[in-house]
């Protein structure tokens, strides 16, 4: 589904779609590279998962307002 929202909201679907999928593509790909890495080190200074509980709530937050203003596809 985001995606597939990528591919509607493009600004360029002829010029730089391209770059813009690849930016995409590497959003999408980097939290499941990074998240992992950092939520290890968390682990390892708190001793426990309780702060990566609540640092995964606030991103999915954080994401929720970020996709609001996306009202609709051209």
């Amino acid at each position: 589904m985001d995606r597939a929202l990528l591919i509607d909201v493009l600004p360029d679907r002829q010029g730089a779609a391209g770059r813009d999928l690849g930016l995409g593509g590497m959003g999408f790909s980097l939290g499941g590279a990074i998240g992992p890495v950092l939520a290890g080190q968390v682990v390892g200074l708190t001793g426990g998962y309780g702060l990566v509980w609540v640092m995964a709530i606030l991103i999915a937050l954080v994401a929720t307002v970020a996709i609001v203003p996306v009202k609709k596809v051209k």
